[in-house]
């Protein structure tokens, strides 16, 4: 009996070995032509925003521009940037590093690992430095943009020649500004272990004491907040009739207390706050600090007696000067 000889075994096929790599290898060619695209368009983004900022009077500069971050990130890091806008706020950054996603390169996350320096239309530069100092931003096609900046343990220096700045420092602070409905704005403002130097009722609320501070407020008209100068464009804010609308207002100082509820704020010819608002004010003096006003006196009287020191009244900003019910407690505060 002759047996057949056994058939001969094919030979593996490689193409489907091979196959996994050479689609792997297509996306990643993929992938880097279109990153490299993406970061053509942040470039074009970035120059064009600049020129369209520059022809409304605001400043988007840099000495150099560095892109990176492939394959998932689109990362730029500016050297000795400046942002500015034409009522002559400005920050300055001798080093600012940028992140966004590839796939949102309108939405962006800045670090300024040195610090900045932010100047003031009136009172000068003011050098701010800490262990944390980053902010957002997005959506550039509206007014005001969405804007959040966040600090941890942040000192304010005021540079030679410049006027007091209100924070000497602050643990924690936080700052949001989003564009809401109608030519509205939004404006929140936190600051956490903040030492501060207030003047007037502010002032003798806060004294040396740690404090934590927050202002939750909205703008209204604020397309109209646009001038050649910070005063001309609150005063051109003002006679379109743009009001500053309180939600909270809160200043705490230990046992001191300051806590604005509602109310609704305009500025006046001169450049003072004008308007008014229910508060309670609980105004606790320091070890040696001298009652320097009526209501901190009645405060403390009311506490030696055992009751409670805390006071509901209006302050009100008229004539360029604030008044606590009856009591006279300082100047108005100046905005320009």
């Amino acid at each position: 009996m002759t047996h057949n000889a056994a058939a001969p075994s094919r030979k593996p096929r490689r193409r489907g070995l091979l196959a996994p790599f050479v689609i792997l290898a297509i996306v990643a060619v993929g992938w880097s032509v279109g990153w490299l695209w993406l970061r053509g368009q942040a470039e074009q983004r970035m120059d064009a925003t600049a020129v369209s900022l520059k022809s409304r009077g605001y400043d988007l500069s840099w000495e150099t521009r560095t892109f990176s971050g492939y394959p998932f990130r689109m990362d730029v890091r500016l050297v000795n940037a400046r942002v500015a806008e034409p009522s002559g706020w400005a920050v300055r950054a001798p080093e600012l590093n940028g992140e966004a996603n590839a796939y949102d390169i309108g939405h962006w996350v800045i670090v300024a690992p040195r610090g900045v320096v932010m100047t003031r239309p009136i009172n000068g530069d003011v050098e701010i430095t800490g262990q944390a100092l980053r902010a957002s931003f997005a959506g550039f096609d509206r007014y005001p943009p969405r804007i959040s900046v966040e600090g941890a343990n942040l000192v304010f220096t005021p540079v030679a020649g410049a006027a007091p700045f209100p924070l000497l420092s602050t643990a924690g602070l936080q700052l949001h500004v989003r564009p809401g409905p109608d030519d509205q704005g939004a404006i929140f403002f936190e600051a956490k272990g903040a030492k501060a130097r207030f003047t007037g009722l502010m002032g003798r609320i806060a004294a040396d004491r740690t404090a934590d501070l927050i202002w939750d407020s909205k703008v209204s008209r604020i397309s109209a907040l646009h001038g050649a100068s910070w005063s001309d464009a609150v005063s051109d804010w003002s006679k379109a009739g743009g009001a500053l609308t309180v939600q909270q207002g809160k200043l705490n100082a230990g046992e001191a207390l300051l806590d604005a509820k509602s109310g609704a704020l305009t500025v006046d010819e001169d450049g003072r706050l004008q308007g008014a608002l229910d508060v309670t004010v609980r105004e606790i003096p320091s070890s040696g600090q001298s009652l320097k006003s009526p209501e901190a006196a009645a405060a403390a009287v009311a506490q030696a007696l055992g009751r409670d020191p805390t006071l509901s009244a209006t302050l009100k900003f008229e004539k360029g000067r604030t008044r606590l019910g009856l009591f006279d407690t300082g100047p108005a505060p100046r905005v320009y």
